[in-house]
């Protein structure tokens, strides 16, 4: 006989639904599912990856369009920069071949696996939107490799059927309505006596369409870009240092170049006037807007630094950096605003901006700079070094794959025959 009490109860028992209830995940039940998205968007990349396998619930919400935008926009803010990604890319000292490095203190620097082709001895590289760097091949502006290197996916992109007969520059940007990455091809003519040609043509590929690439000619008038990819990037749109046609001087930039997703055209202003004589121009993301910088090469350099008024058409002195001294170039500006330069001996030096110790002179705010911290590349080529401060980000772009180690033999055997490699591409 059964226990008095422990007999079959009303409303009890083994049902499949008290199981199925019983079985599903609990955390959406204790707190709002806008409490919980606001929460994973500010964590780190990596504690996110791993909070997927949570529930089926949570793995489906951080694929979403919306949480990427909106996890990126977090890590990409000013307060985490610390933590922020730095890829640098160089050329190993005997062999030539492009080395791409992280480096993400207080975490040792790493070598990644390349996804770009290891056979090709040119390599240049646009980015990062989103989280995403494009590698190609300059002057051509081919062989497009998507890469995102904090989950380490890349795709390569078909490219169109287009053979342009002069230098491409490459540049990336992002459709915030659409959710969509797009890359423009730029070609670029260079200024020749009695050439007649007003209109910039470029293609434009949206990654979400599979409608290929658009050809489209601007509607300003033309202008010339010498480099094989855009200068900055700011607020997921492409910059460029660029020439008047009409008054080419080599080295002496007279406009910035912007492409504006919205109109899917390009505007451009005219630089700043900055006066005669040598110098050094610089466009970068400091400090949450668009700097160009400026400097000339002494033993004590200061840095001016110029942003523009987007809805004035106007450019203002923000303020200057310096002095810095001990180097022999200037990478570029990380987005908190310290300045990244390579001495003589090929060391990386990370100078700060100390925002505490501003002086003001001649109504100008000059913040002092020192070097926080050096970074030695061993085998590397001292000048082949370029930067990009790549916050990490979720986005991915259809067909991705995990980049695994290269076979270089295979890649030589497909080069051997150019219809071969060009269909591995």
């Amino acid at each position: 006989m059964a226990p008095k009490g422990k007999g079959k109860k009303k409303g009890k028992g083994n049902s499949k639904k008290t199981e199925n209830r019983a079985q599903e995940p609990t955390p959406n039940c204790i707190f709002k599912p806008e409490i919980i998205s606001n929460i994973l968007s500010r964590l780190p990349l990596k504690t996110i990856l791993q909070y997927r396998s949570v529930c089926k619930q949570w793995k489906k919400h951080i694929s979403k369009p919306d949480f990427i935008a909106t996890h990126y926009r977090h890590s990409s803010s000013l307060q985490s920069t610390d933590s922020s990604m730095i890829i640098i890319q160089s050329l190993v000292n005997e062999s030539n071949d492009h080395v791409l490095l992280r480096h993400k203190p207080p975490d040792s620097t790493v070598e990644l696996n390349n996804p770009y082709p290891c056979v090709l001895s040119q390599m240049s590289i646009a980015g990062p939107v989103n989280g995403i760097l494009c590698i190609f091949r300059p002057s051509f502006g081919d062989v497009l490799t998507l890469w995102n290197p904090a989950l380490s996916k890349s795709k390569m992109v078909k490219l169109s059927e287009t053979n342009p007969s002069q230098k491409v520059s490459v540049g990336l940007a992002f459709d915030s309505l659409k959710k969509d990455l797009l890359i423009l091809r730029i070609f670029c003519v260079p200024p020749f006596p009695g050439c007649t040609k007003t209109k910039v043509e470029f293609e434009i590929r949206e990654m979400k369409y599979p409608l290929g690439w658009e050809t489209l000619k601007s509607r300003t008038n033309y202008f010339y870009i010498d480099k094989p990819s855009c200068d900055a990037i700011f607020k997921a749109e492409p910059y460029w240092l660029s020439y008047d046609y009409e008054e080419y001087i080599p080295g002496k930039y007279q406009r910035l170049v912007h492409f504006e997703v919205s109109k899917m055209d390009f505007e451009w202003w005219i630089l700043p006037f900055i006066g005669v004589g040598d110098y050094y121009a610089n466009l970068a993301n400091f400090e949450d807007s668009l700097g160009f910088m400026v400097w000339k090469k002494t033993d004590n350099s200061y840095i001016d630094v110029w942003e523009v008024d987007d809805k004035k058409f106007q450019w203002r002195k923000k303020c200057k950096l310096g002095p810095l001294s001990g180097f022999c170039r200037i990478l570029g500006c990380l987005r908190n605003g310290d300045v990244v330069a390579e001495n003589d001996d090929g060391v990386l030096l990370f100078y700060t901006v100390n925002k505490s110790e501003v002086v003001v002179q001649n109504d100008e705010n000059l913040y002092p700079c020192s070097v926080k911290n050096t970074l030695t590349l061993y085998n590397t080529k001292k000048g082949s070094h370029v930067i990009f401060d790549c916050p990490e980000g979720l986005l991915l772009i259809e067909g991705m794959v995990t980049i695994e180690p290269q076979d270089g033999l295979k890649w030589k055997s497909l080069l051997s025959t150019s219809e071969d490699f060009m269909r591995a591409l």
